[in-house]
């Protein structure tokens, strides 16, 4: 069946599209995934069988430890099979509701997903169907989770979406938007939170439905109750994937990574590792059919805001350096090699290591580099242990700003920061970074200004590009025919805040515009807490200490 050169063995599942068989490579014994097509009429939602002929060559490019990549496609008159690489594992779908996810390990899954999203976003393929269906979770033999993403670029075949596929879609997808990277965010975002909670954030049979649970849906709530170990700082990042409104999500999967990179301040570096394998000759049984699909549970329902305390936001994640020496991003736990599900082994939670040398801190940078990806680490341990970026998501030509220590300045409380102009001037900003304690939060915060031109919206200043060129879409611009402009960033709650860094426009013709500024920090009555006036021109940066 299907070729000389690949055979089933195993049917592990039958979805709306296609039977799913865990097969083997006939000349090597190695394992791989067969996905044969059901007959139209047999299929509930088909795939179009020359569409997929037609994207083949393309999805044979996509390439990365954290995706099953398409080996071949096998079309014949009879049948038609796309042939995978396999990946012993659950499905993301029945993982969530066999075991609980401690937040390392959540952090670590989100990490390695927004990497295999990242190939996507580089070679301008989204998947466009990010949901737990298509994600395959293992144990993996060198300690902690391993996630990887399944049937990248499908979605392009097929006409209508299944319905857990609307469950999991952003509201512009579900009004037939093409796939970008925000639609993909905040897809991988409603996923994660089913990784987090076992519940989906909307379900319905209609775009209809989905859209109205959609909009009573609040995270923050639902985690309150269903997840309230989950660190503020995690809790912020997924709000911030799932805003409704695209333009108020993370411009690219990049700047995404980077900020949750960021955030996890304990030592975590992620590097790719080789998938788990079964070894060449396995077999563990004769053919069988896969389980039923079956509908997963409601999300908690939505409640009143609570007053108490706020968890200071950048709450610690840890990640491990391996036995061999690999330094990874997952927890370290015995392992055994697991067949066609993941065992249910307890996670056990374990602390980085402190105190890590600056040669060890260098190896791991060089070796990323080698790669080709992008590596973030954060303890300069050996002088005052305090916090430095070593990259920054802003173009090579653009100087890095240095996170602030926690501690430094006495720092204050505050719901709003404002930066303001005397006059009928025009105000640019190309970013405004706001930390608390190490953390850059304005991301977290929603931005706004007085007036708007040539396309400069507030939010260019947040979206975590400091380029400071206007024609390169990341700086805020305001008409200049009013008097005193001001550029607001509010958050959804009070934010201990101790550094505030202006970024300015850099063009030899405009950089003069931004001087005699004041940036005030201000509660949410709009009554100023602290404010400072730059009178020089930021060349191309300004550090204010909050509380001096």
């Amino acid at each position: 069946m299907y070729s000389d050169f690949f055979q089933p063995e195993k049917l592990l599942a039958a979805g709306p599209a296609a039977k799913i068989y865990r097969g083997v490579e006939t000349a090597t014994g190695r394992k791989v995934l067969i996905k044969a097509l059901l007959a139209d009429h047999e299929a509930t939602h088909p795939l179009d069988r020359e569409k997929l002929q037609l994207l083949a060559n393309a999805l044979l490019h996509v390439r990365h430890p954290q995706i099953a990549g398409l080996i071949t496609l096998l079309p014949t008159e009879e049948e038609f099979a796309l042939v995978y690489e396999f990946m012993p594992g659950t499905c993301a779908r029945a993982f969530a509701q066999e075991r609980k996810l401690s937040t390392t390990d959540l952090r670590a899954l989100a990490v390695q997903l927004l990497n295999a999203m990242l190939v996507g976003e580089h070679l301008r393929q989204p998947h466009g169907d990010l949901k737990p269906g298509n994600l395959i979770i293992a144990d993996h033999p060198g300690g902690g989770l391993f996630l990887q993403v399944q049937d990248w670029g499908l979605t392009l075949a097929r006409g209508e979406p299944a319905p857990e596929t609307l469950w999991f879609s952003a509201p512009e997808r579900l009004h037939g938007a093409p796939a970008t990277s925000q639609s993909e965010l905040f897809t991988a975002g409603a996923s994660l939170f089913y990784l987090a909670t076992g519940a989906t954030a909307a379900q319905g049979s209609t775009v209809e439905e989905v859209l109205a649970d959609l909009g009573s849906f609040d995270l923050r709530h639902a985690l309150t109750h269903m997840r309230p170990d989950i660190e503020t700082s995690f809790v912020d990042w997924l709000a911030w994937l799932l805003q409704p409104d695209p333009a108020r999500r993370p411009q690219t999967v990049a700047h995404a990574l980077d900020v949750l990179m960021h955030s996890m301040h304990t030592g975590f570096v992620y590097q790719p590792q080789t998938a788990p394998e079964m070894a060449p000759g396995t077999v563990t049984g004769p053919l069988v059919s896969g389980p039923p699909n079956s509908r997963m549970p409601r999300a908690a329902a939505p409640r009143p805001p609570q007053t108490g305390a706020v968890t200071k936001p950048g709450s610690p994640a840890t990640g491990t350096l391996s036995k061999q020496g690999t330094t990874t991003g997952m927890i370290q736990r015995p392992q055994a090699r697991s067949g066609d599900a993941t065992s249910a082994a307890k996670p056990a939670s374990v602390s980085a290591k402190k105190g890590v040398s600056f040669k060890v801190v260098l190896a791991v940078l060089l070796n990323l580099g080698a790669l080709g990806f992008v590596g973030w680490f954060f303890r300069d341990s050996f002088k005052d242990g305090s916090w430095k970026e070593l990259f920054s998501s802003a173009p090579a030509s653009a100087e890095t700003a240095s996170a602030t220590p926690a501690g430094e300045g006495s720092g204050v409380k505050g719901r709003q920061v404002w930066v303001m102009m005397k006059g009928k001037v025009i105000l640019n900003l190309a970013e405004v970074q706001v930390f608390s304690g190490a953390n850059n939060i304005a991301y977290q915060g929603e931005a706004w200004q007085s007036s708007e031109e040539y396309g400069g919206k507030a939010e260019r200043a947040i979206d975590g590009n400091t380029d400071g060129v206007f024609d390169n879409n990341s700086v805020s611009h305001t008409h200049g025919k009013t008097e005193d402009p001001v550029w607001k960033l509010k958050f959804p709650r009070d934010v201990d805040l101790n550094t505030i860094i202006v970024w300015n426009r850099t063009e030899e013709k405009w950089k003069d515009r931004l001087k005699d500024f004041t940036v005030s920090v201000r509660d949410d009555k709009d009554k100023v807490l602290w404010e400072k006036t730059v009178a020089e021109a930021p060349s191309p940066r300004v550090k204010l200490v909050v509380g001096e």
